[in-house]
């Protein structure tokens, strides 16, 4: 289908950063996720100063939410090629487990852990293989909206508390993200690494567009981008850039003016700006609803900048840091948690095995009275 086009093109760009920037992992000798990336985007916290000021610790308060992070869960997984990051949020209620289906469709042991700080976690739980949920629309080809998945913990999380879903298209929202992967400082022109990797990380950023409004924007443009609508049928990704303040970091603004203005895209938070990077696959991007940190986003993707400018009309001087992918100008997506909120409720609401058996034995008992009414 034309939609392979956009597929091919951003294929090579991942092999090539995936040939230059993959990291070992300091801790349980993990690799970048990078691997994971599929035939796709590559699946990319970087920030504007020293990493060590970006680290969230257990307890901390954000908008005076005390332990607002807390719930943010460190994911380390085997399979047969090896041994991975990514991250996660746990759902209220302290059962399951929010990430990305590229964290979740193969593994053979997986372990969740909350608080990690000093590289020591406070809470530590384990999925199995079979209390992985993966959503059924995922084929392994990242920016169709699918790129999420449920975990079933082993015991229930009941010292921390999980998150709600935001069930709002949150376009044009600011979020803070947060996760346990991989660390740069923006403008180093080094690949990000696991040098801070006994702590997780915080930044903020802003939804700027979906993907679907981004291709199709592109492809009126452009018609050999291959936009299909049908593409994005299973969910929503949300699209940020990293902006540095300067017009020509702004990928997402210049990208949007020469295709028609169909969103907004301003040159970012200041210091607060950040991007994810290896290892923040599945972690959660929060919205700020006056009273709580709601769940919004799954991490799914990154784009470098240089490469979307390139793709799109040529542009240049978008990414402040080729060898970074996750430095000023680049890209990253977010499947959005609203498109999949019933499917989510369905996995998550599905009664224990002990509530079966009550169940059936209460309809036994209501067929017993039945049956006596009848006599």
């Amino acid at each position: 289908m034309i939609f392979q086009t956009k597929q091919f093109k951003l294929a090579a760009v991942a092999a090539a950063l995936l040939a230059a920037g993959a990291a070992q992992a300091s801790n349980a000798n993990m690799t970048d996720n990078l691997v994971q990336s599929y035939k796709g985007l590559e699946p990319l916290t970087g920030n504007t100063s020293a990493v060590s000021n970006w680290r969230f610790t257990i307890g901390q308060s954000f908008n005076g939410v005390s332990g607002a992070l807390d719930g943010v869960a460190r994911l380390s997984f085997s399979n047969a090629d090896g041994n991975w990051a990514c991250s996660g949020s746990l759902l209220a209620g302290g059962k399951y487990v929010l990430t990305a289906a590229h964290c979740a469709d193969d593994f053979s042991k997986m372990t969740v852990q909350f608080g990690w700080q000093g590289g020591t976690a406070a809470v530590t739980r384990n999925v199995s293989v079979g209390n992985a949920y993966v959503n059924k629309a995922w084929t392994g080809q990242l920016d169709t909206g699918a790129d999420i998945a449920i975990l079933k913990l082993d015991t229930a999380v009941t010292t921390i508390k999980g998150y709600n879903l935001s069930t709002t298209n949150d376009v044009g929202k600011d979020y803070l993200m947060a996760g346990y992967g991989t660390t740069q400082k923006a403008t180093v022109n080094a690949a990000t690494n696991w040098n801070d990797g006994n702590y997780g990380h915080y930044a903020y950023n802003t939804f700027d567009v979906d993907s679907k409004t981004f291709n199709k924007a592109v492809g009126d443009k452009d018609p050999t981008w291959g936009y299909n609508p049908a593409d994005y049928a299973a969910g929503t990704t949300y699209m940020s850039d990293f902006d540095s303040g300067l017009a020509k970091n702004n990928t997402l603004g210049r990208i949007g003016d020469i295709t028609g203005n169909k969103w907004n895209s301003g040159t970012g938070l200041g210091a607060n700006e950040g991007l994810i990077a290896g290892g923040d696959s599945g972690g959660g991007d929060f919205v700020w609803n006056g009273t709580e940190w709601l769940l919004s986003g799954v991490h799914s993707w990154g784009w470098q900048g240089t490469s979307a400018c390139n793709l799109i009309g040529g542009m240049t001087g978008c990414d402040n840091a080729s060898l970074n992918g996750s430095s000023f100008g680049d890209l990253s997506g977010s499947t959005a948690t609203y498109s999949h909120a019933a499917w989510i409720k369905s996995v998550t609401a599905v009664p224990e095995p002990e509530t079966y058996a009550m169940m059936i034995a209460g309809l036994a008992l209501v067929g017993l009275a039945r049956r006596r009414k009848q006599a």
